[in-house]
């Protein structure tokens, strides 16, 4: 094996030969890179020069477990995994899935599906989350996990729907930026994915996404500008579609120019399982292939070298950039085990009732009221309550790689009968229809937990719950006009009962504390205010409007985004189409007014900032949080659409009966700018721009105007 060898000249570190010896143990001293006194950059420059050939080309792919595998002499389970080099005393480095928790094939605390997250509208609760999943993650021998996921809800359709944030830029990215600093603020690599335009699953390995190069910057990368800028994640995933033809994961202009270089990411790329399509992948920005080396083997690297298509500087470059992270985040800094060949991890058991109370959180928090007639909240004097489906029994989960082991959970059932110890409460599935159509009538109340599945690999083939939810619903409606349902979905569907029932309560996926959660929003222990993070379509309405946006053209290897920027709410408001349910919205149990519209200034520069405020009131008898929301008009321009709002703000905000709170953000370049082709730069344009304050996208409270000079 080849090793470099170091000399002291005058203080600094000097290479003297490269020579072949044979793998032997290095003293410390030898090692001027475990010196933490060094920055992490120094500590990475040192190694990824002392590292021979074999070496650097050990850390351009791992190992990979879909299910979870474990590291060797009872070391830590994983999903990807980079074997350490003990020579060196580089450490394993240990990955997992993370975005609703973390999954290896251990159990770990199952939080709510990520679009719970979404609905809360609550960076504290985004933040809580990341933190969670991180403590978990940590206790079990973890550095990095794979989460969270927040491509947006371009198509309602999507798979991943319940895995991502919705469909609004500035929403996705400030949620994310507050996960991850929850979860790498207790020392585990947080990573953002999948960059970019990863908004279906439909042929997800092959298919192009043709997008425009204002939409990709200004919709599709910005909330991961966002999130960079706020919280310096370690890690990027690179998804498996294709941007305008090239691989998302071999793409100069991609990973190079746009993540590195336009938005400032300084981290480690690794790629989807597996989405690497050459080893010229390293050359173009990729550092990590997984799970394999399919692309990055040592054979495959040296011919790319010799062939001249790319160097061993460039080689050492990205090796650097994962060294880096790995210093930042202190891997290199633990006792090492010489008999494992790893450093010591402090693996111990994860407490449950820590994830549990930030799970109940988050799922009460996110939980939409999208209905409600006065049946809600339900009083504890029922005397026969019918609960039906059998979702009721056992939360629904998401498919794929957000499909965490729970540690413990309680059933929606469990959860109803609990708070009802002297009531008869009976549970019939959905699929007895006959039963249900007995039982209803006798009930005070029927509730009805309908579900349908979403999951990685698969779109849904449409909005619609299937037929035997649907039955249950009608059957149950038609027998008793005091009908409620529980929905748990991935994304938007269609509601052909809802003006059948007295109220629906979405509680999207709500993971392992999902049944205390639901019990406790339906008697009014908790007052719901989750609003919803993306458009919920009425029958018949398209937001994708031709078969070339969506299954795509060519026999679906070409997915056209040519709405441009007008995705999601956006097209809604530019067509004047009303949907079903707006973005934003969301019902309470109690009611709020706002007042005092106020703008601190009404003009400005283009690199200037200025604030949005407004009085909210409780004017209802129960305590509840409200999420007021800041929008915005931009100003025409020749050539250059802008929807007609876009949200530039949000703050939730909790007020007790009769309770006055002003609510105040800031609004800056960031907010404001659209992409400008022609400079391929952001900029915020002159003129003048129309400012809302709304209780959702539809519901304007108030409205002020700024003029850019």
């Amino acid at each position: 094996m080849k090793k470099k060898f170091f000399s002291k000249v005058t203080g600094a570190i000097a290479v003297l030969a490269l020579v072949t010896i044979p793998n032997v143990a290095v003293a410390d001293s030898d090692m001027p890179w475990l010196d933490s006194n060094k920055t992490a950059q120094e500590r990475a420059d040192l190694l990824v020069n002392a590292m021979n050939e074999d070496q650097l080309i050990h850390m351009l792919h791992g190992q990979g477990m879909l299910t979870g595998g474990q590291a060797p002499g009872g070391g830590p389970h994983f999903i990807g995994y980079i074997p350490p080099i003990p020579e060196l005393k580089v450490p394993a480095f240990v990955m997992s899935d993370g975005p609703s928790g973390l999954r290896n094939g251990e159990p770990a605390t199952q939080m709510p599906a990520p679009i719970v997250q979404a609905s809360t509208w609550d960076t504290v609760a985004a933040h809580d989350y990341g933190q969670a999943i991180g403590q978990d993650a940590k206790d079990r021998g973890q550095d990095l996990l794979f989460g969270p996921g927040f491509n947006l809800a371009r198509n309602p359709l999507g798979g991943r729907t319940f895995e991502y944030f919705g469909e609004d830029p500035l929403l996705s990215g400030r949620l994310a930026s507050a996960n991850v600093q929850g979860m790498q603020g207790v020392g585990i690599m947080s990573t953002l994915k999948h960059y970019v335009a990863n908004n279906q699953d439909l042929n997800r390995t092959l298919a192009s996404m043709d997008i425009d190069e204002r939409t990709l910057h200004e919709i599709y990368e910005k909330p991961f500008r966002i999130a960079i800028h706020g919280a310096e994640p370690a890690t990027v995933m690179c998804s498996y579609n294709k941007v305008n033809g090239d691989t998302a994961c071999g793409s100069d202009s991609t990973l190079i120019k746009d993540l590195r270089q336009t938005h400032g990411f300084k981290g480690l790329v690794l790629t989807d399982y597996p989405a690497a399509w050459s080893p010229t992948d390293i050359r173009d920005g990729l550092n990590i292939e997984l799970p394999w080396s399919f692309w990055t083997s040592p054979e495959r690297i040296r011919s790319a070298i010799a062939n001249g298509e790319m160097t061993w500087d460039v080689v050492r470059l990205r090796v650097k950039e994962t060294l880096v992270q790995m210093f930042r985040f202190g891997l290199f800094d633990h006792d090492w085990d010489s008999t494992r060949g790893d450093r010591v991890r402090d693996m111990k058991e994860i407490p449950a009732a820590r994830g549990n109370a930030v799970a109940l959180k988050v799922a009460q928090e996110g939980a939409v009221l999208m209905k409600n007639d006065g049946a809600l909240p339900l009083g504890k004097d029922l005397k026969h309550v019918l609960v039906v489906g059998n979702a009721a029994k056992s939360q629904m989960s998401g498919g794929g790689s957000s499909n965490t082991k729970a540690i413990e959970s309680v059933s929606t059932l469990d959860a109803i009968k609990k708070r009802l110890p002297d009531s008869e409460v009976s549970w019939v599935s959905e699929w007895n229809p006959a039963g249900i159509a007995i039982k209803a009538p006798k009930a005070d109340v029927v509730i009805v937990v309908a579900t349908q599945q979403s999951s990685e690999l698969l779109d849904r083939l449409s909005l619609d719950f299937n037929l035997v939810e649907n039955n249950a619903v009608n059957i149950a409606a038609s027998n008793n006009k005091n009908t409620v349902v529980v929905t748990q979905v991935g994304g938007p569907v269609l509601m052909p009962w809802l003006k059948d029932v007295r109220a629906v309560l979405n509680v999207w996926y709500p993971g392992q504390a999902g049944g205390e959660a639901t019990a406790g929003l339906l008697f009014g222990e908790v007052n719901p205010s989750g609003r919803l993070p993306l458009t919920f379509p009425a029958a018949g309405q398209k937001a994708l409007e031709t078969s070339d946006q969506y299954p795509g053209a060519n026999g679906g290897f070409n997915m056209k985004y040519t709405e441009g920027v007008f995705m999601g709410y956006r097209w809604f408001n530019e067509k004047n189409v009303e949907p079903a349910f707006t973005f934003g919205s969301g019902l309470s149990y109690t009611t709020f007014h706002y007042s005092n519209v106020a703008i601190s200034q009404d003009s400005g520069s283009r690199s200037d900032s200025f604030k949005v405020s407004v009085d909210v009131t409780n004017t209802g008898s129960r305590a509840g949080a409200v999420t007021p929301q800041f929008y915005v008009g931009k100003p025409k321009s020749p050539g250059l659409q802008t929807p007609p709002k876009e949200l530039v703000g949000f703050d939730k905000v909790t007020l007790q009966p009769g309770e006055t709170k002003t609510v105040t953000v800031t609004v800056g370049p960031e907010e404001l700018n659209v992409w400008d082709v022609n400079t391929h730069s952001y900029i915020v344009l002159p003129g003048a721009y129309k400012v809302f304050v709304a209780d959702s996208v539809n519901d304007i409270k108030g409205t002020a105007e700024y003029t850019v000079k």
